[in-house]
């Protein structure tokens, strides 16, 4: 349910979204689900282990689209390089790394993250943030939320189930209802 809803959010808060990014492949649900959407022109998953990848095909049909729309480009790369060095500009970016207690992937999570990625949202970008509950310190998620506060014009919080949250923000702007 959580990448389901991390992918329908996007079209929910950027109904008009062409160009969309996804940190972290995972399961590779959420971009599959980002595919589906006929309106998308392109899909930029970024993934920093190449090994998620060939665990993501063991999923088959239930997230081909990855591999099979042609509108779909898969780079192995650590996100905050990605984003400096391609300088590509997205309607909306997901991001779902690791759990932000894991060893290199609490950046993702920053203020500097959040400061580096909104250069790379468009004026009227969103962001979607998965942020998973268990086993975490309740002052690592106030102070994620507080880089998100300090970073976007806007945001709220969804919770897909007991223990996964997602933010949506928006760069600039009220983010406004969603448009189911």
């Amino acid at each position: 349910p959580t990448m389901v809803l991390a992918a329908a959010l996007v079209p929910a808060y950027s109904p008009d979204a062409k160009v969309v990014a996804n940190i972290g492949l995972g399961s590779g649900l959420t971009t599959h689900a980002l595919l589906a959407l006929p309106s998308l022109e392109r899909v930029d998953t970024i993934e920093i282990e190449a090994e998620m990848e060939e665990g993501a095909k063991m999923f088959g049909a239930d997230v081909e689209r990855v591999w099979s729309d042609p509108r779909s480009q898969v780079h192995i790369e650590d996100a905050k390089t990605y984003f400096t060095v391609m300088g590509y500009t997205y309607d909306a970016i997901a991001t779902e790394p690791s759990n932000p207690w894991i060893s290199g992937v609490s950046g993702l999570f920053s203020d500097e993250f959040y400061q580096l990625i909104k250069d790379y949202l468009s004026d009227d970008g969103i962001l979607v943030q998965w942020l998973q509950l268990y086993e975490i310190d309740i002052n690592l998620v106030a102070s994620m939320l507080k880089a998100v506060a300090g970073n976007f014009a806007d945001y709220a919080i969804y919770a897909s189930d007991d223990t996964n949250i997602l933010v949506v923000a928006k760069k600039s702007g009220a983010l406004g209802a969603p448009d189911p």
